[in-house]
């Protein structure tokens, strides 16, 4: 049985779950879905396991027992209750997504134990069909789930993985139990830096009680890549007309926008009904997870199926992050960005790319070693340096809608989650390439918040310049 690696351990003990939408009808669209899934289980038996949970729950491993490929997929049919035609036509809402059944059984809390490592349900609805995907956090993270998907995506168009270029190497978890030069390394004598000790309630207390969940929104808001580019470009000008020899991404712009919102709303809101207290520190400071499959020398394969990320923090000034979600000083009467939030906008993108190059191959060898070699009862510790709360989590390089399934399944129109029950900042779905009729690609944006809150979000100057509400429920 293949082991779990001690970053694999240290994920939320948890889903990652997503919902597509397909507009096939085809007669074999389930058969050949579940012909697909048999051929991923054949290269990745692991999803047959279950994950079990110690007695005193600090240890995670897989079990020994295999369950069938039945047992992984569940279908229903809702073709009475939910038409494909109308919930595309809302930009698919999350609350589309409740029906009993859309979810796969035994993935929500509270958990089993031990916990199934995937489930798969398939909803046939009028017009189309919705496909559910959940596989064990401890297993995976964003990145090995996109590629458990492209295997999948794979077998169900050809009857084989080579079309998604799998390689047994994707499995290969020992290059983070043990790396080739693990015998020259020393275990850390204190914290590495991209770890923190946490304390208890910490986060709780951060978040607030948690509001009833008919008092919160989850809503999409779409950025257009035009958009996004045309700041980036506006950015790096200025970035490059300081003598610098720097750059910045339109993620990081994104990042920096989305930060402000979130921040703005979150201090505007009423603290019983945002659950927090303002915070009047003069900084703030977010966490970042960074994918460092590329960062390790060799490389782990691009499309390595275990976990593989670390969380960064940014710091940077309260008043600059409030002063971007303001309007009135952001533009002028021709709708022209001020050269002031031009430059303030390079300052924030500037510190976020340069917290992300933290996440390199020395730091990243320090937290592994750490793990490699903390007794079981270290103090509890949690990914990334200390942060204020908010982190911003991407899922942009996915490459869902790229994915080719063949005649019978089609390709994947939405990625969604269902309507949240709880607080939730903001996600970054896979991005959405531009159409073949002009339709102008960019990212979506989940959110969930009270709706105060979310009222503060929408209005901000930073959503209200560069993006649009799609859908909320």
């Amino acid at each position: 049985m293949v082991a779990l690696s001690p970053l694999d351990k240290f994920m939320p003990r948890g889903y990652v779950r997503q919902i597509f939408c397909f507009p096939s009808t085809h007669a074999h669209v389930t058969d050949t879905l579940k012909k697909g899934l048999k051929g991923v289980v054949n290269d990745v038996p692991y999803l047959l396991s279950d994950i079990l949970t110690s007695e005193d729950r600090k240890n995670v491993s897989f079990s020994d027992s295999y369950q069938t490929l039945e047992d992984l997929y569940y279908e229903q049919d809702l073709s009475d209750t939910i038409d494909y035609a109308a919930i595309k036509a809302q930009h698919f809402p999350p609350s589309a997504f409740t029906a009993p059944g859309i979810i796969p059984p035994d993935t929500q809390p509270p958990l089993p134990n031990p916990a199934p490592v995937c489930r798969v349900a398939v909803s046939l609805v009028k017009g189309g069909f919705i496909l559910c995907v959940a596989v064990h956090h401890c297993t995976t993270d964003i990145t090995g789930f996109g590629a458990l998907l492209k295997i999948w995506a794979s077998h169900c168009r050809t009857s084989a993985s080579t079309g998604a270029g799998f390689n047994p190497s994707w499995l290969n978890r020992q290059v983070l139990i043990e790396r080739p030069d693990a015998h020259n390394a020393t275990a850390p004598t204190s914290m590495p830096q991209l770890l923190h000790v946490r304390e208890p309630g910490s986060y709780a207390r951060l978040a607030g009680p948690a509001p009833p969940p008919s008092d919160l929104t989850t809503a999409i808001f779409f950025f257009p890549q035009t958009k996004l580019q045309a700041l980036k470009h506006a950015v790096n000008e200025y970035i490059a007309s300081q003598d610098s020899t720097g750059w910045v991404s339109s993620g990081d712009i994104l990042t920096t926008l989305l930060w402000s919102a979130t921040l703005a709303a979150e201090q505007d809101a009423p603290a019983s009904e945002s659950g927090v207290v303002a915070n009047q520190k003069s900084t703030n400071t977010i966490g970042i997870p960074v994918n460092f499959r590329s960062r390790l020398n060799p490389p782990l394969p691009p499309n390595y199926l275990g976990a593989a990320f670390l969380m960064t923090a940014t710091t940077v000034s309260r008043e600059d992050l409030i002063s971007l979600a303001t309007e009135s000083h952001n533009s002028n009467d021709h709708g022209y960005l001020d050269s002031i939030l031009i430059a303030r906008l390079a300052e924030i993108a500037s510190t976020i790319r340069a917290s992300l190059r933290e996440v390199d191959e020395q730091s990243v060898r320090d937290v592994l070693a750490f793990l490699n070699s903390a007794p079981s009862d270290r103090p509890p510790t949690t990914l990334g340096p200390r942060h204020d709360g908010i982190s911003l989590v991407s899922w942009a390089d996915q490459g869902v809608y790229e994915l080719e399934w063949g005649d019978a399944v089609g390709r994947c129109e939405s990625v969604r989650l269902p309507k949240l029950a709880n607080k939730r900042y903001p996600i970054l779905l896979p991005r959405i390439s531009s159409g073949p009729n002009g339709e102008d690609g960019g990212l979506e944006v989940i959110v969930s918040f009270d709706k105060q809150m979310f009222l503060g979000f929408e209005q901000s100057w930073s959503i209200k310049r560069f993006a649009t509400l799609r859908c909320c429920s």
